[in-house]
């Protein structure tokens, strides 16, 4: 038998074999184990949950509660079929990645499945927690460029989290970096979850759109790493503060090896996206960080203490130093250094009462570096003298603590004369008329109005008026429709399934109009392309599952568990197998027909829609 002809045999039963088998009668066994029994606090670890007898649950498992000890970062679900001796026996795989966040013996209690109306319990499944870290390497050999493995494991992309000091004074930096190690081929990543600091003031650094990567030998294994996060954190407050881990998502490009080149291909014509290698979703979380807060001392503070710790520098000037008596002079006050600049409080000018001050405009020419914030705040006030003669202006004193020298600093600024000239008259008495403003003239004779005054009802209560009830509500539905809002956003954005699911119609439609264009064409193989993509995405969509990895035989367990019918499943299907057929092997279509075929997909997808909960 030729190869041609064996391989249409094999794809003719693959697409007529029965997507799920049916667990009637079949007796439910579930199962429950860990990788490693043994693990690093911060080490993520997988909990692989076996069901026997059935490929489709009522509900997903119930997991106990881990809170305590783990984090649940993710899961994934396969399904594997095996026939011994004319006996085929089925189940479904449902693996969690997990990561251990406290110290100790654990026992992940049992887990409940329920199918076909039966429900069993997997046994407990105990774990060590210990606090040494975690490793970066596995035993085997990293692997090469041209083959790499058919699952990602935490060891082949983790997060890891540097703190520049584990003990720091009050309001003195700590620089914290967060990088990617991968051994895999990562396309792309996002952080799914900012790490919270409680007690620290944060300074994020700037970094280049495109992580420089470099490559790295950790425990004899080779990665590739890049920075993905700096940030200077201040804390606020003595004491023993948490920065919380940070969590990412990272897309990695796996690519499906085999030597048999027929086995290729015929995955290919199955899978399209098997010839190209697939993309899976790895999440990744960083270790928590401790840092120990010492105070600062008491002993020599000065009263014009700022808060500041690390180097300071303060200079005061004038843009003249002669002004006639109510003309305005500006004064430019600049603090520079390097520490929590961005927190420093505003200078103090302890001026005579003879000027007047407005608050200043304030502009910052500042950059986050290894020691701190560095660079310059300037303020700048306009004074108004108001009284002519010599007048002092004191010079500014700013307290702060530099950490090098162990004791504490006073930064000043040098007093400055400013030269008024002119009569000062009414202007020099607090509270009399300053120049510039408008004085009434002969006030003995006011023009008298003849216009019709308006009445208004005296026993008339204002709580009547419509207007005022409308603008009394008004900013109460402005308020509630912004929170609104703002929860819909946040629901979406915390909820990725939800998101993919309120936009796969729309994101189809677009499909489809593109594929309505091509149908008007005469290229046949990409209409049949682009309307089995806008096909597949939208049932991808609808599952929240990634349309790359998604494999033809899960897609009716799938949706028979969100609800859909069986006869709308096989109408999606069979418009799938038609895009297939006329990609790769085309047997001509007129416009007529293409046309009628897409009005086809489109009603399938219609009422998938409407049947899927």
């Amino acid at each position: 038998m030729s190869a041609r002809p064996a391989l249409r045999l094999l794809l003719s039963a693959a697409l007529l074999w029965p997507a799920s088998l049916s667990a009637q009668g079949a007796q439910i066994t579930a199962t429950a184990s860990v990788g490693r029994a043994e693990l690093g606090v911060g080490q993520q670890f997988i909990l692989t949950v076996e069901i026997g007898g059935t490929r489709q649950l009522e509900r997903d498992p119930q997991l106990p509660d881990m809170s305590a000890f783990a984090n649940v970062l993710g899961s994934g679900m396969t399904t594997s079929m095996q026939t011994v001796n004319g006996r085929t026996t089925v189940s479904l795989i449902i693996q969690y990645r997990l990561q251990a966040t406290a110290t100790g013996s654990h026992e992940i209690g049992p887990i409940a499945i329920s199918a076909f109306g039966t429900t069993v319990r997997t046994a407990p499944v105990a774990i060590t927690v210990t606090d040494t870290p975690p490793p970066v390497a596995r035993s085997r050999g990293a692997p090469s460029a041209d083959l790499q493995p058919q699952t990602v494991g935490p060891e082949d992309v983790f997060v890891t989290a540097e703190a520049s000091a584990a003990t720091v004074l009050q309001n003195e930096p700590v620089i914290v970096e967060y990088r990617i190690y991968t051994r895999v081929n990562v396309t792309s990543y996002s952080v799914s979850r900012l790490p919270s600091a409680p007690g620290f003031w944060v300074e994020e650094f700037e970094l280049p759109a495109q992580p420089e990567v470099e490559p790295i030998t950790l425990n004899g294994q080779r990665y590739v790493t890049a920075i993905i996060r700096k940030v200077a954190l201040f804390p606020t407050s003595p004491g023993t503060r948490t920065v919380e881990p940070m969590e990412i998502e990272a897309q990695v490009r796996l690519q499906r090896q085999s030597r048999d080149p027929v086995d290729d291909l015929f995955r290919g014509i199955l899978d399209r996206s098997s010839i190209f290698g697939s993309e899976v979703a790895a999440a990744a979380v960083s270790q928590p960080i401790e840092v120990e807060v010492l105070p600062l001392p008491t002993a020599g503070r000065p009263s014009t203490f700022s808060g500041m710790v690390g180097d300071l520098e303060v200079t005061s000037s004038i843009d003249r130093d002669s002004v006639a008596a109510n003309e305005a002079v500006t004064m430019t006050v600049e603090v520079s250094g390097t520490g929590n600049l961005n927190a420093i409080a505003l200078p103090e000018l302890d001026l005579p009462p003879t000027i007047e001050a407005f608050p200043p405009e304030t502009s910052d020419r500042l950059r986050t570096t290894e020691r701190g914030v560095t660079g310059t705040r300037t303020y700048e006030f306009v004074l108004i003298p108001r009284a002519s003669g010599v007048l002092d202006i004191p010079g500014i004193d700013v307290g702060y603590f530099d950490p090098d020298a162990g004791e504490y600093r006073v930064a000043s600024a040098a007093p400055i004369d400013l030269t008024v000239t002119g009569r000062a008259g009414d202007a020099a008495i607090p509270g009399s008329r300053a120049r510039g403003e408008v004085e009434a003239l002969r006030t003995d004779i006011r023009f008298i109005e003849i216009d019709t005054p308006r009445f208004e009802r005296v026993d008339r209560s204002p709580l009547s008026s419509g207007l005022l009830w409308l603008v009394l509500l008004a900013p109460l539905g402005a308020v509630g429709g912004a929170a609104g809002w703002r929860r819909h956003r946040d629901r979406l954005a915390g909820d990725i399934g939800l998101a993919r699911s309120r936009r796969a119609g729309r994101v189809a439609k677009k499909r489809l109009a593109k594929a309505r264009e091509l149908a008007a064409g005469s290229d046949a193989r990409a209409f049949y392309a682009e309307a089995g993509q806008a096909l597949e995405g939208f049932i991808a969509d609808r599952l929240n599952v990634a349309a790359a990895g998604m494999i033809r035989d899960e897609i009716r367990p799938a949706l028979e568990c969100r609800g859909a019918t069986g006869e709308t499943i096989t109408e999606c299907l069979d418009c799938l197998e038609a895009c297939d057929r006329q990609r790769f092997a085309p047997a001509g279509s007129s416009e007529a027909d293409r046309s009628a075929f897409l009005g086809r997909v489109e009603a399938a997808m219609s009422a998938l829609d409407g049947e899927l909960e």
